[in-house]
């Protein structure tokens, strides 16, 4: 079966998918179709604004069997999405500038597992070795646009860290604080989303709200809290992908449009689209197809 989508949405945990699930039935009016794809589960919501929208669930964290990175990765092989999307809960960092149900949105992540743990003046001393990476400036784009119009609750942009480890220790989550001053809280699985479409080309980013401090009382109304910050932050995604349509057709063929190499294949050369062909006669370009390269093979 070949199927194209432009989002893929993933989650990690049952609150989330569900959270996703109702959610995209209120906006359609239908239920999503599930399919197996290359032995993955995706279920499919069809159009959403011109969008063709697909979810999958990975397993919680980023780098074991089944989590993020590797759930992307067959993802994007599968499906060859445009962008994809993490969604759910995740730990705020401020309880007096922040509150349960509000939401993050990654403008970077600050991946903390790889670390140089040393000795500094007779004290452990921990440097961070991990990539700091950008989101997807366009989609970060327009969710900072769509904020403009949300009624719903709080949305912070900025830098959110990212590790394998679930944090429930409030001096833990004070030492992560330290690494990254200007965080606006944290998860576990966009390490290895930002891994995966990194390596593969594609844009990503990263919305979740906020369900705990990280501060040892994580298990306190547990799901009432995850409830409310997966709802809120799918309901923000889907307001951003209602808010705008987005320009699929630019994106895609910018992903197509790369170098152009043309080995000359005789006589009768012709392209259509956004295509390049080469005959005896010459070179047939049609559209916008990059930069072109023309390998000339000798005859024996």
């Amino acid at each position: 079966m070949s199927e194209k989508a432009n989002i893929l949405i993933i989650t990690a945990t049952k609150v989330e998918s569900s959270a996703v699930l109702d959610a995209f039935k209120k906006a359609t009016g239908k239920e999503a179709t599930s399919q197996s794809i290359r032995s993955r589960v995706y279920f499919d919501f069809g159009m959403v604004n011109g969008a063709r929208i697909f979810m999958t669930k990975c397993e919680m964290g980023s780098n074991s069997l089944g989590a993020s990175q590797q759930a992307v990765a067959k993802g994007i092989d599968a499906l060859k999405p445009s962008a994809v999307i993490m969604v759910g809960i995740a730990f705020g960092v401020d309880e007096e500038k922040q509150a349960i149900g509000e939401i993050l949105v990654s403008q970077q992540l600050q991946l903390y597992d790889l670390q140089k743990v040393g000795t500094r003046q007779k004290k452990s001393n921990i440097i961070l070795r991990g990539d700091k990476p950008h989101a997807s400036t366009w989609l970060f784009n327009h969710f900072d646009s769509a904020d403009q119009t949300w009624k719903g609750a709080n949305v912070h942009f900025g830098l959110v860290l990212s590790g394998e480890k679930l944090v429930d220790n409030f001096d833990y989550r004070e030492q992560l604080k330290g690494f990254g001053p200007e965080a606006i809280g944290g998860e576990m699985e966009g390490a290895g989303l930002y891994v995966s479409c990194q390596d593969k080309k594609v844009d990503w980013i990263v919305v979740k709200g906020i369900c705990d401090w990280a501060d040892g009382k994580k298990a306190e109304d547990k799901k009432e809290r995850q409830k409310t910050a997966a709802e809120n932050s799918v309901a923000f995604l889907l307001h951003a992908l209602q808010f705008a349509a987005f320009d699929w057709e630019s994106k895609e063929q910018k992903a197509t449009t790369g170098n152009q190499t043309i080995n000359n294949s005789g006589s009768g050369g012709n392209a259509t689209g956004h295509s390049v062909a080469a005959g005896a006669g010459g070179v047939a370009v049609s559209g916008n197809v990059g930069t072109v390269i023309i390998n000339s093979q000798a005859s024996k």
